[in-house]
């Protein structure tokens, strides 16, 4: 299926997509406010990609959001709501809520794209988007910067966006067959995982092992195979941390931060203060907590900035922690759900032996939330939770595919 001409508008503006994040990515400032509310690239393009999908819409029908994603979605969108009776900035609980229906607006809007020879097309720019970023962090690296950052403001986003990138690059390379394109593949994760290692964030480095675990676990048949390619796979990056001094050098130091004794200058005993203050905000409010981002408004009071590594405000840099802060038992059950129902959506078709560029897509998508989620960043922020959701968009347009296909199928064989 090369998809409709209306798919293909929708392909270009989900390439556009994390194009916006990057931008969004390099200050975090908005591109343009209207009154108080402002508007960031990514608000921008989601903006330009609801009003396309509803204009259709209105013409050819709305078409309906699986209930295996949309009934735990709902769930937490109720769980915020209700939360929000409880929180002290009721502005920015607000803004909580109208996110979460933000996202998933995206979510049901890039589900038309069922097609997964478009939903690769966005993939593969991705992976494309973070080799430039790799590349740029290559030149800033040989030219004596210790730690790169390519075009971003700091170093951990880029780490960030070139190791989920290398992640996705692995679970392609193992499911490719076709020897040209296995080898393209293996570049592709060669040079993203260089971009991650000279990305200096510790985190990453395990959310990509994890990620690259899962999906040999769902490879199938080639099981013991892939796992000793992916050891190989991880022993090239020691290889390449070792051999090259400035890398090496660079990322011992990194790991020796720990023995650093003040928050300021260590960024492990700066998110214990976060969580201990996060956990306080829980044992007061656990059924509830103290409302959707509110976290950052109250953590003030408790921390200074020096506990702060300098910093205002913080989140929680922990998802689960600070979502029993904010939104208390109730939150944080619905939202392991809704993760729960996110990862369901690859495994299930990868349960049916799908098609081998299917079989690809779930992997890659499989192994894109299974990285974010090791991660424990929140999946409804600003930025990354668009992209996040648009992954989810593609996933459900896949799951709207395979299963009208093998409806169709089903049919032809009882005629």
């Amino acid at each position: 299926m090369a998809g409709t001409g209306f798919e293909n508008l929708l392909v270009f503006l989900g390439c556009l997509l994390p194009v916006a994040v990057c931008l969004y990515s390099v200050d975090a400032e908005p591109l343009l406010s209207v009154g108080d509310v402002e508007f960031t690239q990514p608000d921008v393009v989601f903006i330009l990609v609801a009003l396309l999908v509803i204009t259709r819409a209105m013409f050819k029908g709305f078409h309906s959001l699986q209930k295996s994603f949309f009934l735990p979605l709902s769930f937490f969108l109720l769980s915020a709501i209700v939360s929000s009776i409880n929180a002290s900035d009721k502005l920015r609980a607000a803004a909580g809520v109208v996110q979460i229906l933000e996202f998933g607006l995206l979510a049901w809007c890039f589900s038309l794209i069922t097609s997964p020879k478009l939903s690769l097309r966005i993939i593969h720019f991705i992976l494309g988007l973070f080799i430039f970023e790799t590349v740029v962090a290559a030149f800033q690296f040989a030219a004596g910067v210790a730690i790169p950052t390519g075009t971003f403001g700091g170093h951990q986003q880029f780490a960030f966006y070139a190791s989920f990138s290398a992640a996705i690059a692995f679970a392609l390379f193992v499911n490719e067959k076709q020897k040209v394109m296995r080898a393209a593949y293996l570049v592709v994760l060669l040079i993203l995982l260089f971009g991650s290692l000279i990305g200096q964030e510790r985190a990453p480095w395990l959310s990509f092992l994890v990620a690259g675990f899962v999906v040999v676990l769902y490879a199938g048949k080639r099981r013991k195979q892939l796992l000793i390619t992916f050891a190989a796979t991880v022993l090239t990056a020691v290889i390449l941390v070792s051999s090259i001094p400035q890398l090496r050098d660079a990322t011992i130091s990194r790991l020796a931060e720990t023995d650093n004794d003040s928050e300021q200058n260590n960024s492990l005993l700066s998110r214990l203060a976060l969580w201990g203050v996060a956990f306080q905000f829980f044992v007061e409010n656990p059924i509830l907590g103290v409302g959707p981002k509110n976290f950052t408004s109250l953590v003030p009071h408790y921390l200074s900035v020096e506990d702060m590594m300098g910093s205002d405000t913080l989140d929680t840099h922990n998802v689960w922690i600070g979502t029993l802060a904010e939104q208390g038992v109730i939150g944080f059950v619905t939202y392991l759900i809704l993760c729960i129902a996110i990862l369901r959506l690859a495994t299930l078709v990868l349960r049916r032996d799908p098609p081998s560029t299917v079989r690809a897509l779930c992997l890659a998508f499989l192994a894109y939330h299974v990285f974010w989620f090791t991660m424990s960043q929140h999946y409804f922020s600003k930025g990354t939770g668009h992209m996040h959701f648009m992954i989810i968009g593609l996933m459900l347009g896949l799951r709207r595919g395979t299963d009208s296909l093998e409806t169709s199928t089903l049919r032809s064989r009882t005629s």
